[in-house]
């Protein structure tokens, strides 16, 4: 805000109050955070989660700095130099494409400093350092899937968000009319990255006004991007950064970035995090700053902190309860017949099986000769869990990598890098058990070696993985189990626990389709990632001597 020359005539109340130069009416907090299901900080996504979705979610909104004064080219000081908010919001995926969300803001402490303008010559009652701000009612509707056709890049959303003037308008809480805001989400998904716009028009029905700031119609144009880093941080899991560019520009005078007089274009940077914290509960930490000179719209800074509790549905496109996710077929119903019915996908004929090896000749690769289920029926003569209908090497155990044939002579088994402990083999378990298969003892003796040599390494986590074969819960819980077997037979071999990590994320982060034998064999996978940067480490290590394999488990 600029206090200009023409100011200077408002001595009188009568002219004051004809001019409706200190009408107010004028939410100080113009771009807000949005409430949507899985959207960015203030924008909204164009992709919508599951029908039967929900979330509950409380916000803290700090902002400081939101509302200068100026005369002439002189800055005199903030008007408004701290607002607190507390934003009440909620969403529902009512439908496959309608998704409604509500936000009640509630103002506990603002800290006005209105003794600037009496000292200026203009008496002013001071607003209110607490109040109800304008309710919000959002309505957000699917257009498009991102890949609901082959010939659609973007997914689409339609919104219409309305402000209600319910709140303290005397205290810069709310505007003096209804506030309709119609805009158009769109977005691109790649790979972890969801790249996110939004378009759109802000129609007030009363103009909102306060010395010489005049806040009337707007365009809004607003660009963000959704990184997914697939990894944990202490507690936090799935975490995710953010970052938002907002411009809500007046119809009068378009893009007025300088220092317009009455007609001032909130412009704001926002960047955060969020993830899960335990169970369906969600935080997120966000900060924002004002682009261009300090005012309206552009604050000096602003920080929010908010805790969600979420209720994410799964998809399930064909209806035959699984999610798509998970389902192998996620257009065609599963047929419920008894055998691999969690796969998802139908099969014809289960009863007949040729070689009598249990796996009907409707799914098995090799119906005349007998073969475990794990690997379609197929036999596996070298037992390194390709069947030899895909292995090149079937007498010789090899890593799917490999295609089954044995690394050189010349190669390390181990391998430590910058990242990772990186080894050249596969570490086998015994299908859907943890017990480690005893020709991996070796491999995982010269990984304890490794680790033995380099004392600065770790802490290291331990990353167990299977294929898409079962339910997601089992693999889940196969997964954990088999990393931590690695990691109580790495302490076995000396390595202080306090240096491991171990958890399993089942079939979640496969690194090629689950679509044949050695493809699932290269996602049934142990991963040594390091967890925190070590110095002085020597990059390769020769192979550790073969230890004595420890005796067998007993059964239960």
């Amino acid at each position: 805000m600029r206090l200009t020359a023409l100011l200077m005539l408002l001595s009188t109340s009568a002219f004051a109050q004809s001019s409706g130069a200190f009408s107010r009416g004028i939410d100080l907090v113009p771009i807000k955070l949005t409430p949507g299901l899985e959207s960015g900080l203030t924008l909204d996504s164009a992709e919508l989660t599951a029908k039967g979705s929900w979330q509950l979610q409380a916000m803290l909104d700090f902002n400081i700095g939101i509302l200068a004064l100026k005369l002439g080219d002189t800055r005199l000081g903030d008007l408004m130099p701290l607002r607190s908010d507390l934003h009440l919001m909620g969403a529902w995926q009512v439908h496959p494409r309608l998704e409604l969300s509500a936000d009640l803001p509630i103002t506990f402490l603002q800290l006005p400093n209105f003794d600037l303008l009496t000292q200026q010559g203009f008496t002013q009652q001071n607003p209110n350092v607490a109040g109800l701000g304008a309710p919000r009612v959002i309505g957000r509707f699917q257009v498009l899937h991102q890949d609901e056709y082959k010939w659609a890049i973007l997914g689409i959303a339609a919104i219409l968000e309305v402000r209600v003037p319910l709140g303290d308008k005397f205290s810069f809480l709310s505007d003096r009319g209804f506030v309709f805001a119609p805009r158009l989400a769109v977005e691109r998904s790649i790979g972890p990255v969801r790249i996110i716009g939004n378009l759109g028009w802000r129609f007030r029905t009363a103009v909102g006004q306060y010395l010489n700031l005049y806040v009337g119609q707007e365009f809004t144009l607003g660009g963000g991007v959704i990184v997914s880093l697939g990894r944990h941080l202490g507690p936090i899991k799935n975490l995710e950064l953010l970052g938002d560019l907002n411009v809500a520009t007046p119809a009068e005078a378009p893009f007025t970035l300088q220092d317009a007089e009455s007609l001032k274009t909130p412009f704001e940077l926002m960047l955060g995090a969020r993830g899960t914290i335990a169970n369906h509960w969600r935080a997120q930490l966000s900060f924002g700053k004002g682009l261009g000179a300090n005012g309206y719209g552009r604050e000096t800074f602003r920080i929010t902190l908010s805790l969600s509790y979420v209720n994410l549905v799964e998809p399930d496109s064909d209806g035959d309860g699984i999610p798509d996710k998970v389902d192998g077929c996620p257009d065609v119903p599963e047929d419920k017949d008894g055998y691999q019915d969690e796969d998802g996908c139908p099969e014809e004929n289960p009863v007949a099986d040729r070689d009598g090896d249990g796996v009907p000749d409707a799914v098995d690769l090799c119906p005349d000769t007998p073969g475990p289920e794990a690997l379609q029926g197929c036999p596996d003569r070298d037992g390194d869990q390709i069947p030899d209908l895909q292995d090149k090497c079937p007498d010789e155990p090899g890593p799917p990598d490999r295609d089954g044939c044995p690394p050189p002579p010349e190669e390390e088994d181990v391998v430590l890098e910058s990242e990772r402990i990186r080894i050249n083999n596969q570490i086998l378990f015994e299908f859907g058990s943890d017990r480690i298969d005893p020709q991996s003892f070796k491999l995982l003796d010269d990984v304890a070696a490794v680790l033995t040599k380099n004392k600065e390494v770790g802490p290291v986590l331990i990353e167990g993985h299977t294929d898409n074969i079962g339910p997601r819960s089992i693999n889940i819980d196969l997964s954990r189990r088999r990393a931590k077997a690695v990691e109580t037979y790495l302490v076995g071999k000396g390595i202080a626990r306090e240096r491991l990590r171990s958890d399993g994320f089942g079939f979640d982060r496969p690194i090629v389709p689950n679509d044949t034998p050695i493809n699932r064999a290269k996602n049934r996978r142990t991963e040594f990632k390091l967890l925190e940067e070590s110095q002085n480490v020597e990059g390769r290590v020769p192979k550790a001597k073969p230890a004595e394999p420890p005796a067998p488990a007993k059964s239960p």
